[in-house]
């Protein structure tokens, strides 16, 4: 006679699937091992499926939107597993070519939301038009011609911020006038629309954020200045730094200076952050980028990271990564336009079901070793800045290379000409086709595509090599060796590059397709 279940197993199937829709998705996943009635269960549920595909991809669900509501469960389902599907059909000879005008050769460029962003600070002029754009995607398209950035006559324009998806342009600005005694009075951040004429952008507290507490140096010294402004969500961030000196070419120190605000909410804050670097060498030796809505990383001499959920008071530190090397020359590459967050969530949402998250993307730091003539790429997992068992939490005053990097990262030789794509998990790099030591300045180089996500390095299906050894780089000027062991699949191009032809790449987290810039002679 057959026993009759008991318990859990003997709910109804709908309930048994209700209860484990509620568990994390790696759980669902063991309770699947355990008996075959929840393997049946697991594999009568779409809802299920579409939980465990979700974290699988490292993704997040976007609820209570139009699309949710005509699209069934069983769809997104298929929907979700097309897109990792589409890792499979990887076409890396599928490109496009972007034709920039003249003006904009030494502009800053970024990509966000399928949209390039161009800021010629010397002819104080800016761009922005779509390329590669979604059927549904709104687009924005604008030139501000030289001298229209800023709102306040006898001020120019150092630094822009674009955000095609919440449809935001913030323009840092200087006013050019020496009887302003305080850095205070003479720098402020105009907040409007990509698509307005000069008013104030609709979500926005006002119309100029103001800073305060700006540091200067002392009278008759010499100063170099550079700037930064990101924003992500709510969130804009402005860093000033002074790069200072009595003479010659040695730089006795750094001052730097961030102010972050939440500018759907206010246009002052509290939340600052300031230091002094000692000894800098000429070049950024800082940088920033968010880590979703409420975490910051500071990138200099260590990787130090702060909780801005509070914006009514300085960022709080939680944790220290101590770098394995003392680099210069740092820039952070870490794209958020994918994620959706408060202020744009509603607009995303009408776009997608599901979204990238922010505890499991690629972070890559380009940087080099004092003296030495290429650059590092660090390719960073962020989720060891969301691990407790890292020291987040315990807000460890340094957490040693040894204990966090070698398993959650991989580090490259780079030519610092050439541009790293990065989206989500996925990495696009070029690498020299030949020994740097044994070619001409200029040598050629293959596409390298990297994907560091753990469903990419498990469902391979044979397109290109999963890397799972340790690779180990030397480090001459310090004598020193790396290793580093983060799993990822690799494609490699057979078609070779130019140097000039590598310099401006981005990668598009859809469409598998890179765009390679070319500057024509076009205004």
């Amino acid at each position: 006679m057959k026993s009759r279940s008991t318990g859990f197993l003997a709910l109804a199937e709908e309930l048994q699937s209700y209860i484990l829709s509620l568990l994390p998705y790696r759980d669902i996943l063991r309770c699947t091992t355990v008996c075959r009635t929840l393997r049946q269960t697991y594999m009568s549920s779409s809802e299920l499926q579409y939980i465990t595909e979700l974290g699988g991809q490292q993704l997040l669900p976007v609820s209570d939107t139009d699309l949710d509501n005509h699209t069934s469960i069983s769809k997104r389902l298929q929907l979700l597993r097309d897109k990792a599907h589409a890792w499979f059909k990887f076409d890396i000879h599928s490109f496009e070519n972007v034709s920039i005008p003249e003006q904009y050769h030494d502009a800053k460029t970024s990509l966000a939301d399928r949209h390039l962003c161009l800021f010629n600070e010397d002819e104080q002029s800016a761009k922005i038009f779509p390329i590669l754009p979604k059927p549904s995607q709104q687009r924005i398209e604008r030139d501000w011609p030289s001298g229209s950035l800023c709102s306040i006559p006898n001020a120019d324009s150092i630094e822009v911020f674009m955000d095609p998806a919440q449809n935001l342009i913030a323009i840092a600005c200087m006013i050019a006038d020496e009887t302003l005694e305080m850095d205070d009075e003479r720098l402020y951040i105009d907040l409007g629309t990509l698509d307005g004429d000069g008013g104030v952008h609709p979500e926005a507290a006002g119309k100029t954020l103001f800073l305060s507490g700006l540091p200067r140096c002392e009278d008759g010294l010499y100063t170099i200045e550079n700037w930064k402004l990101e924003g992500l969500g709510r969130h804009i961030a402005f860093r000033r730094s002074l790069l200072v000196h009595e003479g010659g070419y040695k730089f006795g120190e750094e001052i730097w200076f961030m102010q972050i605000w939440d500018w759907q909410h206010s246009t002052t804050s509290s939340c600052v952050l300031s230091d002094t670097i000692i000894n800098p060498e000429v070049g950024e030796s800082l940088d920033f980028c968010f880590l979703g809505n409420d975490r910051l990383l500071i990138v200099s001499k260590d990787l130090k990271l702060y909780s801005i959920e509070d914006l009514s008071q300085a960022p709080q530190l939680l944790a220290c990564f101590l770098m394995p090397v003392s680099v210069t020359g740092i820039q952070c590459l870490l794209p958020m336009d994918d994620i959706a967050h408060s202020s744009q969530l509603q607009m995303q949402a009408q776009r997608t079901m599901w979204t990238s998250d922010p505890e499991n993307r690629i972070l890559s730091l380009i940087t080099r070793t004092r003296d030495a003539t290429n650059s590092l790429a660090f390719i960073i997992s962020t989720r060891i800045f969301f691990d407790p068992q890292a020291g987040v939490s315990d807000r460890m005053a340094g957490i040693p290379w040894e204990h966090w990097g070698p398993l959650n990262a991989r580090i490259f030789v780079h030519n610092w000409r050439c541009r790293v794509g990065v989206s989500g998990n996925r990495v696009l790099q070029a690498f020299p086709t030949m020994d740097m030591t044994l070619v001409e300045e200029y040598p050629n180089y293959l596409l390298h595509m990297m994907d560091f996500s753990p469903l990419a390095v498990e469902r391979r299906q044979g397109l290109g090599i999963v890397v799972r050894e340790p690779s180990t780089i030397e480090i001459p000027e310090l004598e020193e060796t790396l290793t580093t062991s983060l799993p990822y699949v690799e494609v490699v191009s057979d078609r070779i590059f130019g140097v000039d032809q590598v310099m401006d790449i981005w990668v598009d987290k859809d469409r598998n397709l890179f765009a390679q810039v070319e500057y024509r002679g076009i205004r």
